[in-house]
C-alpha cells in the first residue's frame, strides 16, 4: 500500500484553486481517494491562519491512517470476519428505504379519522381493549391550606349552578396547586393517588361512583368526588382508548400505503422489463 498527500493551504478568502471542482483529489491512500469535499468534511479549523498548514496535513494523515487500516483489515480478515460489510450494506439499504418511506407517508397519508371509524375499530377489536390498570372519572382539588380563596372553594364544591362552577374554576386557577373538573375524561387511578396520598390507604373497590373523599394535611386541602370507576381486567371504555385507536388506524394506513406503493413499483418494473425472473 502507499499514500500520497497533497496539502492544501486555506485562507479566509477562497483562492482560484480552492474553487475547483469538489472532485479534485487531495490525497490517495492505497486504493482510496480523498477529494476536496471529503477533506472539508474532516477538516476542523481553530481559526488561527498560521496553523492551517499543520491542521490540513494532520487532517489528511488521520484520514489516510484510517483508510489504510481498513484496507489491510479487508485483506487480512477471512470471509466470515468480513461479513460486517454485508451487514453495513444491509443497514444502509434499510436506512435509505426508511427515509424514503417516511417521505412517501408524509406526502400521501390521510390522517383524518372519523368518529365512526374509531367506533368500528373498537367494536371489531374489543378483546384488545382490556384494562391493565384501574381508571377513574373524578373531580379533584389540591389547594394549599394558606390559599386565600380556600374557604370560597369549599363552599362551591357542591354547587350545581353553572355560574357557581365557573366561579369555582376561576378560584382554582388562582389558588389551587392542581385540580381537575372534566367529567368525561378517564384518568389512571394511580396518577390521582400521586396527587391525593390518602387514597393509597383505601381499597380501590371502595371508590365507588358518587363517593367523596375530603381531608386536610399540614400543607394542603384535598377533595375528590368519584364520577365513575373501571377496574383492571374489565373492558376499557372507548373514550379512554380513542387516541390509542387513532394511532393504530394511522399505523395500519401507513403499512397499507407502503405495501401498495411497493406493489406498483414491482408491476411497473415487470411491464417495463426492468424486473426479470429467471
Amino acid at each position: 500500500m502507499f499514500i500520497s498527500v497533497v496539502v492544501l493551504f486555506f485562507s479566509c478568502k477562497p483562492s482560484a484553486g480552492e474553487q475547483e471542482s469538489a472532485s479534485a483529489v487531495v490525497a490517495t491512500a492505497g486504493n482510496e481517494k480523498l477529494d476536496v469535499e471529503g477533506f472539508k468534511e474532516h477538516f476542523i479549523s481553530n481559526g488561527i491562519k498560521k496553523d492551517s498548514t499543520y491542521l490540513s496535513k494532520k487532517t489528511i494523515e488521520n484520514w489516510a491512517t484510517e483508510a489504510l487500516f481498513y484496507q489491510e483489515a479487508l485483506e487480512k480478515l477471512n470471509e466470515d470476519e468480513r461479513l460486517v460489510e454485508r451487514e453495513v450494506a444491509n443497514y444502509r439499504k434499510t436506512l435509505v428505504n426508511y427515509i424514503y418511506q417516511s417521505k412517501i407517508v408524509e406526502a400521501n397519508l390521510d390522517t383524518n379519522i372519523s368518529k365512526q371509524e374509531i367506533e368500528d375499530y373498537y367494536n371489531a377489536h374489543r378483546d384488545n381493549f382490556i384494562l391493565n390498570e384501574n381508571i377513574i372519572k373524578v373531580n379533584y382539588f389540591k389547594v394549599p391550606v394558606k390559599a386565600q380563596g380556600l374557604d370560597k372553594i369549599r363552599k362551591l364544591l357542591y354547587a350545581n349552578n353553572p355560574k357557581d362552577k365557573d366561579q369555582l374554576t376561576s378560584l382554582c386557577i388562582q389558588n389551587a396547586e392542581n385540580f381537575f373538573m372534566n367529567d368525561s375524561t378517564w384518568l389512571l387511578l394511580d396518577d390521582i393517588k400521586k396527587e391525593i396520598p390518602k387514597l393509597k390507604e383505601q381499597s380501590d373497590f371502595n371508590l365507588s361512583p358518587g363517593k367523596t373523599v375530603e381531608f386536610t394535611d399540614p400543607q394542603y386541602y384535598y377533595y375528590l368526588r368519584v364520577k365513575d370507576l373501571k377496574t383492571k381486567n374489565s373492558m376499557s371504555p372507548i373514550n379512554f382508548e380513542r387516541q390509542n385507536i387513532k394511532n393504530l388506524v394511522i399505523n395500519n394506513r401507513k403499512t397499507e400505503l407502503i405495501r401498495e406503493y411497493k406493489q406498483l413499483l414491482l408491476e411497473k418494473a415487470k411491464s417495463e422489463k426492468t424486473f426479470v425472473l429467471y
